[in-house]
């Protein structure tokens, strides 16, 4: 996190994630972690104005010019809060002094997002194949790539009977 006038400005985290934008909301997989997240509108907002020159308050300022509805600071300081707690920023998020955390809870009950979608960001989970004991086919296989999210992951393939997606020539996937 950078620091602009005496204040500090959030910073996103980009390295070593996969973003898809999805209607509605972003999917991220964060490939330290393994782990997957859906970002709703509002969070997916304030992730993306998070480029390390803006501060709080410019933030709220393009979600209200984004929405179209009043957007106070508390709203980006939440999910900040989830941001953080999901490792998609750069360093801590530092809060101005006196400035308490808030919940989702506490938002609704003031009124602050009254018109807008409470910022969320959510760990989401899928099994893979393997998990399922279901069998992939040699073209899903070798589609593969060990860079890609899971590798090869060592899947079932079916056929031939008994053959695993593996690491193949160059890195790729193969059933063997």
């Amino acid at each position: 996190m950078k620091e602009t006038k005496g204040t500090k400005v959030p910073k996103a985290r980009k390295d070593q994630l996969i973003v898809k934008e999805v209607k509605g909301e972003v999917l991220v997989y964060d490939l330290k972690s393994n782990k997957a997240l859906c970002l709703n509108d509002t969070a997916a907002r304030v992730w993306k104005n998070c480029d390390g020159r803006n501060n709080v308050s410019d933030i709220a300022k393009r979600l209200e010019t984004d929405l179209k509805t009043p957007v106070d600071d508390r709203v980006v300081w939440l999910a900040l809060d989830q941001l953080e707690k999901s490792n998609l920023m750069h360093g801590l998020v530092t809060r101005p002094n006196g400035f308490s955390r808030m919940s989702r809870r506490d938002l609704i009950r003031t009124g602050v997002v009254a018109a807008m979608a409470v910022p969320l960001v959510m760990a989401i989970s899928a099994p893979n194949a393997q998990a399922q004991g279901s069998p992939i086919t040699d073209a899903v296989c070798t589609a593969r790539h060990q860079s890609d999210p899971g590798g090869c992951g060592g899947n079932p393939c079916a056929p031939p009977v008994g053959a695993k997606c593996i690491i193949g020539p160059g890195n790729t996937c193969k059933c063997a």
